[in-house]
């Protein structure tokens, strides 16, 4: 009889326990823009405009869709570039209700600035100052239990190939020095063209020069977004997400709906995690 009874509770217990582990979880545990707890949510976007405007910098009238898309994706931090100067990126900041906190660097030799937001209310924001032009990074923490990052948004010579190799050397040389207490990360539009076919366009006087340089990255980087495929107008891949080699990759994504008005780049989105 007793072993009928222990038999019984137990038989209870268990259902007990299957039905608590069954329950659904909340909605809102869910959704699209949750991210797992060890990972880390970039995005790099040129919100600069084509060639053929008049102003070919971001413009004003497009910072609420930028806002959205940021608000929508919800990454950790953000590489902006192409932006008009501070006002244009407070303006941003403002847009996202406090959520991100961020910085412009200075004035190069160009008309045009990058820009990091991050999350992190700690943030440390650094110029960095590269050939003739200033890159932004920051130094942050995704979450409090996670290493240090360093992001820096970058922005190299649209027109020529050997500009861009100088830039690209004097950011391995100074990624090297961050690279012993941090993880770095190196996102934006590099104008790269990698391709012999586009040769002949207006965006490149050297494609060995840009392979050249290209390669020197990945001696220290893994290219993060490489599956991903084109980021701007033109059939173009020339905007980057460069991480740590032993990284694992998630999701992986060119935002090919975010562009609005005249911008000739779109988002690149990348997750890593340790």
């Amino acid at each position: 009889m007793w072993v009928k009874l222990i038999l019984l509770v137990l038989f209870c217990l268990m259902i007990a326990g299957a039905v608590h582990f069954a329950k659904p979880r909340e909605a809102g545990n869910h959704n699209s823009s949750s991210k797992p707890a060890n990972s880390l949510r970039l995005l790099t976007w040129n919100i600069g405009y084509a060639e053929l405007e008049d102003d070919t910098r971001a413009h004003d009238k497009d910072l609420p869709a930028v806002a959205d898309v940021i608000r929508r994706e919800s990454p950790d931090a953000v590489a902006l570039q192409e932006l008009t100067g501070k006002a244009q990126l407070n303006a941003l900041l403002k847009l996202l209700n406090g959520a991100y906190h961020g910085a412009v660097a200075q004035r190069g030799k160009g008309d045009r600035f990058e820009a990091v937001l991050v999350r992190d209310a700690g943030a440390i924001f650094v110029q960095v100052q590269l050939a003739d032009r200033y890159a932004m990074a920051a130094l942050f923490r995704s979450r409090p239990n996670m290493p240090q990052i360093v992001l820096l948004s970058a922005h190299a010579d649209a027109f020529n190939a050997a500009r861009r190799r100088t830039y690209t050397e004097e950011l391995i040389d100074w990624s090297g020095t961050q690279a012993f207490s941090f993880n770095v990360f190196i996102a934006g539009d590099f104008n790269f063209e990698l391709k012999a076919a586009n040769e002949t366009n207006l965006y490149t006087d050297n494609v060995k020069h840009d392979s050249e340089s290209y390669s020197h990255i990945l001696g220290s980087f893994r290219d993060l977004g490489r599956e991903a495929g084109d980021t701007a107008i033109n059939d173009r891949r020339i905007d980057y997400i460069f991480g740590p080699t032993k990284l694992n990759t998630g999701r992986v994504e060119v935002l090919r709906n975010a562009a609005v008005g005249r911008m000739d780049h779109w988002p690149l989105l990348v997750e890593a995690g340790f």
